[in-house]
């Protein structure tokens, strides 16, 4: 069996914590390992149980499902579950998975679940420290990150650029930058995610900043605050 998707429900109505145990209850590869009616409740839930998956109502008892972002593993999964659909842009700024409106069913259950399960797979190349995954058409593709020049950022999706060739990856800059080792790639804009081994240089760029030249002339202007962290990783060593 592939790796057990550790789950926690966080609502605080009984009808529909027993409806979402009873969608999760036909995939294998999910384990319920608790659930809370409230925040303070969600809090202990959260320090007892090693979890992979949050399903998370916003309006609780005790607080607002939202207060506990800040406390919640970096590598958790978090899925919303509300009746609130005006919440969707904050969730999704805070690298959400899937936002789930109530009233919903077993197949929104499941295309949340699918969304989990191809993120864990990205995550795991990471972590690796040997590939990114992106989806070409039906099939996932390891992209080697030893080849990554640099990950430039939009909306909802990530462009991956090589030596060769460019990829789209469906993920965040800022999700991509906190799974990277800081030493061997830099934030250098909010746009710009750049792989050090490859720069070839960096030039001054008017006042304060700094341009990455990369082997095929290409050029990445870092912001100021890219460009301070580009310095300090110098002083530091990271370079």
């Amino acid at each position: 069996m592939s790796h057990l998707l550790r789950t926690i429900i966080a609502d605080d109505e009984p009808l529909a914590r027993q409806a979402l145990r009873r969608f999760l209850a036909g995939h294998p590869d999910v384990q319920v390992v608790g659930d809370a009616d409230d925040v303070p409740s969600l809090r202990a839930r959260l320090l007892e149980n090693r979890a992979d998956v949050l399903f998370l109502d916003i309006t609780m008892p005790g607080g607002s499902g939202l207060d506990v972002l800040p406390e919640l593993p970096a590598d958790l999964a978090l899925v919303f579950t509300t009746a609130h659909a005006e919440h969707a842009a904050q969730a999704f700024a805070v690298d959400a998975v899937d936002y789930l409106v109530k009233p919903f069913g077993a197949e929104r259950v499941r295309d949340a679940l699918d969304r989990v399960r191809r993120r864990r797979a990205s995550v795991a190349g990471v972590a690796g420290g040997e590939t990114l995954l992106v989806r070409l058409g039906a099939r996932l593709h390891a992209v080697p990150l030893a080849t990554v020049w640099r990950f430039e950022g939009a909306d909802d999706y990530v462009r991956i650029v090589t030596a060769t060739r460019e990829w789209l990856h469906t993920d965040t800059l800022d999700a991509l930058t906190r799974r990277l080792d800081p030493t061997q790639f830099v934030r250098v804009h909010r746009r710009h995610l750049l792989a050090w081994r490859h720069v070839q240089r960096f030039e001054q760029q008017g006042d304060r900043q700094l341009a990455a030249v990369f082997p095929d002339g290409s050029r990445v202007v870092c912001s100021r605050d890219g460009a301070t962290r580009v310095r300090a990783a110098a002083r530091l060593g990271g370079r």
